[in-house]
């Protein structure tokens, strides 16, 4: 008799314990599946933080320097540059924006300084700046982030006519 209450004693503790690892098998496994969503979660982020960076600073920059005549794609080096052309005190000033080696690089001189691409400053991560004019002055800037995602943005100056 006392055999017998051993081995259904004995299964009710295998029970209880293939329980107890089903339900820690099943806490690990949702945790698991949570962390790798709240990682994709966090890429996505930083990647849309990173075009939306890149692509809004460009446009304020634009938009405080608009001035009819001002903004034109030029070049700093061999490299396609946005460029912004202001006077201070008299004085002609360019700011050239344009991407090199994998940064988004400011450049603030003097128009008639010759300037080298590497002596701008890193403002952002980025792999390419496509810079396009229309005819009707509508600026159209395409940017792509590190990650190889594209953003365009059209500014269209509010400046008319000099």
């Amino acid at each position: 008799m006392n055999t017998g209450n051993d081995r259904r004693h004995l299964i009710d503790v295998f029970f209880i314990i293939s329980l107890l690892f089903g339900f820690v098998f099943c806490a690990v496994l949702i945790i698991a599946l949570g962390a790798s969503i709240y990682q994709r979660g966090v890429d996505s982020n930083n990647s849309n933080f990173d075009k939306r960076t890149a692509s809004t600073y460009i446009v304020q920059k634009l938009r405080q320097c608009d001035e009819y005549g001002a903004i034109s794609a030029g070049e700093i080096g061999d490299i396609p540059a946005l460029t912004i052309t202001k006077s201070v005190d008299g004085t002609s000033y360019t700011i050239y924006m344009y991407v090199y080696n994998g940064y988004l690089m400011e450049v603030f001189a003097r128009t008639d300084t010759k300037i080298s691409p590497q002596s701008g400053q890193r403002i952002i991560q980025m792999e390419s700046m496509d810079i396009k004019i229309s005819s009707s002055n509508l600026i159209s800037v395409s940017v792509t982030d590190a990650t190889g995602q594209q953003t365009e943005v059209l500014i269209s100056p509010q400046s008319t006519g000099g």
